[in-house]
């Protein structure tokens, strides 16, 4: 099963933040990847974490093992794994999407009926989360701009 990506949150104009920081120097990005890095391990880790573990049903310790932080110049997590961690094979991965939404094709088992709607319970850390990076874009671009 292929990953999927998601986003929580959208960021008018992130695009063009994004491509001016390819005109600054390389340790300027990795400043920014660490900031970001920091930022998803303090707020959005848990976060997602506490959601799969209290909202998942019987899936959601599995899935909330898997939570980490990804490298990026945004602050962002992976969920799931290819790891077999459920009895007849499954992954992480690949009771995600099932066990928040339910069985909503043919080819997802019944186990799942309606899903638990798991992934809507996650969003609270957005503002200190979106505040937090915009300080430390700012940070990054004040300390790095060559005027």
């Amino acid at each position: 099963m292929a990953s999927s990506k998601t986003f929580d949150a959208y960021v008018d104009g992130l695009d063009d933040v994004l491509r001016a920081f390819r005109q600054l120097p390389k340790d300027a990005s990795n400043e920014l990847r660490q900031a970001s890095s920091a930022i998803a391990e303090r707020h959005m880790v848990p976060a997602w974490k506490n959601a799969a573990l209290y909202y998942a049903g019987p899936w959601g310790d599995k899935i909330a093992n898997t939570v980490r932080v990804r490298r990026d110049r945004i602050p962002a997590v992976q969920i799931g794994g290819n790891r077999k961690v459920f009895r007849g094979g499954a992954t992480p991965t690949m009771v995600r999407y099932p066990s928040d939404a339910g069985q909503v094709r043919p080819s997802i088992p019944a186990a799942f009926g309606d899903g638990a709607d798991w992934i809507s319970k996650v969003r609270t850390y957005q503002p200190a989360a979106l505040r937090e990076w915009s300080q430390a874009v700012d940070r990054v671009v004040q300390k790095w701009a060559v005027m």
